[in-house]
């Protein structure tokens, strides 16, 4: 009897699995194109990746946790300046080895741009008739 109830609790704790928020807010997508995004500054756009990783070990001791947004963050730290990246890729992988160690990445591949538009010039004065 004690030894099927340590079987059933070891098999209880290999079925439970840890999971994490990966994107801690609303998603919006949008094809409508931005025109501040539409200017000369986005084909000098540089190539950034970004990672994030969660790890556990041992099934319950979890080491960090990988979410989208900090990976996003991680690529934006790569190009200072930038706010934005468009043409955006989003990778995950995992390792597994039972019951030892498990690993999440999640991986952010795209150009980092600056969205904000462009200081207005300045309006020239209107002429007043006289010269």
């Amino acid at each position: 009897m004690k030894t099927l109830s340590s079987a059933a609790f070891v098999l209880a704790l290999s079925g439970m699995g840890c999971t994490t928020q990966t994107i801690p807010g609303p998603l919006v997508v949008s094809t409508r194109p931005l025109p501040e995004l539409a200017t000369d500054g986005v084909k000098e756009a540089k190539l950034v990746t970004g990672e994030s990783c969660g790890r556990v070990v041992l099934l319950v001791i979890p080491i960090g946790f990988g979410t989208v947004q900090s990976a996003y963050e991680d690529a934006l730290s790569k190009a200072p300046g930038t706010d934005t990246i468009v043409n955006y890729e989003e990778r995950s992988t995992n390792v597994f080895a039972f019951p030892f160690y498990y690993e999440v990445c999640t991986e952010v591949h795209g150009y980092a741009v600056a969205s904000k538009s462009p200081t207005p010039t300045a309006k020239p004065t209107p002429a007043t008739g006289q010269e």
